[in-house]
């Protein structure tokens, strides 16, 4: 199949690759990647000419009808956005849409840079002043992203929605164990901010350290397919921020459970929660946010992801609704320092 995949960029694909400003040169070789839970229905060609470190193009090949659907979204995201001067430079440009053997097979500019994951992996950008320099990067991109595609407001969380946002995890799970005052403490949270609407923007949908590419011209986001418009409850700076905390090497390379991870991020007096901490609440003052209804909104998006439903906005294979029940019930356990006051400078 990869053969016939390269052949086809050499020839069939070619002429119009190239007048898409991409300039192939035989031999080309090509990595297959992907999740290996979900290689049957979808991966991704990364496409490298004889001369170059970095993929001259990627193929993204869908096999099922579902991920040819998801495809055919992320393609119209692509030509969307890009068009956008705004967001241009930080997402990978379509190139063209093909079929070959009941595939459909999406070719993409290729993006110079490593991934914000590989290089934790790596052990390199762990230390603070790293991790600082990243946040911020990380932040400015989704900011601009998120001012990009702001369409209006959405009303804050209720105190209904709240409750029967509550009623929906206890109808699954049952046996929740609720700290003393916890629910009390969400349905204020949600009647003190009655009167606030949130921007309505759109959403990444799969925004974390694995679709972050690093390169000395800045940061490039891929892998569009969870896409949304109009959502207000900030996904992607949870969905970033949570998992950051759980692929970080806390432990050099023994790895810890997700659970673990998640609080050392989140709950405990260390460097790296306490900076997740000033970055995510800096990252909603510039939204005139203020720290305890941020807390409701990362409650809230706990609940959602520990649902079934939130297979819709997280793309990932097999669903993990019950890893993020679990982070939900620590957290809920903890003692968030997103709710700690400032310190008093004297």
């Amino acid at each position: 199949m990869i053969a016939e995949l390269l052949a086809k960029v050499e020839t069939e694909w070619r002429a119009d690759l190239e007048q898409e400003g991409v300039t192939i040169r035989p031999p080309l070789s090509a990595m297959k990647i992907g999740d290996l839970d979900s290689m049957n229905r979808k991966f991704n060609l990364l496409i490298f000419d004889q001369h170059e470190k970095y993929p001259v193009l990627v193929l993204r090949v869908a096999h099922t009808e579902e991920q040819r659907a998801l495809l055919i979204n992320e393609c119209v995201v692509l030509g969307d956005l890009t068009r956008r001067a705004a967001l241009s430079d930080s997402m990978p440009r379509l190139l063209g849409i093909y079929e070959h053997q009941n595939l459909l097979i999406a070719a993409e500019q290729g993006c110079a840079g490593i991934s914000l994951l590989a290089l934790m992996f790596r052990h390199q950008h762990t230390s603070p002043v790293w991790v600082r320099r990243d946040f911020r990067l990380v932040c400015d991109t989704l900011h601009k992203f998120e001012r990009a595609t702001l369409d209006g407001t959405l009303p804050f969380p209720n105190p209904e929605q709240v409750r029967e946002k509550i009623v929906q995890i206890v109808s699954h799970y049952r046996s929740i164990e609720w700290p003393k005052g916890c629910l009390e403490r969400l349905v204020k949270i949600a009647d003190e901010n009655r009167e606030m609407n949130l921007p309505g923007f759109s959403r990444h949908g799969d925004f974390w350290a694995g679709n972050l590419l690093l390169s000395p011209h800045g940061l490039r986001v891929i892998d569009w397919e969870g896409y949304s418009q109009h959502d207000g409850l900030f996904h992607d700076i949870f969905f970033f921020m949570t998992n950051y905390a759980m692929f970080y090497p806390w432990h050099g390379w023994k790895k810890c459970s997700d659970e673990t991870a998640f609080k050392n991020g989140f709950l405990e007096n260390n460097w790296l929660a306490l900076l997740i901490k000033d970055t995510i609440r800096a990252f909603f003052y510039k939204w005139n946010i203020q720290p305890r209804a941020v807390y409701l909104l990362l409650v809230l998006f706990l609940m959602e992801m520990s649902l079934p439903a939130s297979i819709r906005n997280d793309p990932r294979y097999p669903p993990q609704y019950d890893k993020w029940f679990n982070l939900f019930q620590t957290f809920i356990h903890g003692k968030p320092l997103l709710l700690e006051p400032e310190p008093i400078s004297i």
